[in-house]
């Protein structure tokens, strides 16, 4: 009787602290409200809530239809890479097709390159990139195109930075159409 109650009991204290825990998240934001309220402490504390992350752009590319997006691009200096991505969806396309990409660049300071890769390729850091199509050193204000005949449906990354002639750093945004030609 006395092992049944005991079994009993600690069954009951179990249970009652685990519908009473916190999560260290929690009690950080609590923490933090607190703190606000009473105006002490400058301590910053940082958690997930703090980074926004940058978005990431899908398309879904159909047919028959064109599609835009746009964008901002930085410079990575010479030799390196640090691509802004789109995600253009081509899995409609099962028989593969062309994806004709017009881009336009705005007035800012760098010039802008443009590489069409595979969703599954290695993105490069730096030196020449190996990727499927692409549109380098494209001038402020100037358009460029980039074509790329597949023979599967797949998802491809347009990747849009600054071109190695920009000074590191310089920044520019860009507009582009896209459509696919079925086969």
């Amino acid at each position: 009787m006395h092992r049944a109650a005991a079994i009993i009991l600690g069954a009951m204290l179990l249970i009652g602290g685990v519908c009473q825990g916190q999560s260290l998240a929690d009690a950080a934001r609590e923490n933090r409200k607190q703190k606000a309220v009473s105006g002490s402490g400058t301590t910053k504390v940082i958690t997930g809530d703090d980074f926004s992350g940058a978005a990431e752009t899908t398309i879904k590319l159909v047919p028959g239809a064109t599609s835009s997006g746009d964008g901002t691009l930085a410079a990575p200096g010479f030799g390196k890479h640090n691509y802004a991505i789109t995600y253009l969806d081509a899995t409609r396309f099962t028989s593969g097709g062309v994806i004709h990409i017009t881009i336009t660049v705005g007035s800012g300071a760098a010039e802008a390159s443009f590489d069409l890769y595979s969703e599954g390729a290695r993105l490069p850091s730096d030196g020449l990139p190996n990727s499927l199509a692409s549109a380098h050193s494209i001038h402020s204000g100037a358009t460029a195109k980039i074509d790329y005949r597949f023979d599967h449906p797949g998802v491809f990354r347009l990747g849009a930075e600054g071109s190695w002639n920009a000074k590191l750093g310089d920044t520019n945004t860009y507009s582009f159409t896209v459509d696919v030609a079925s086969r």
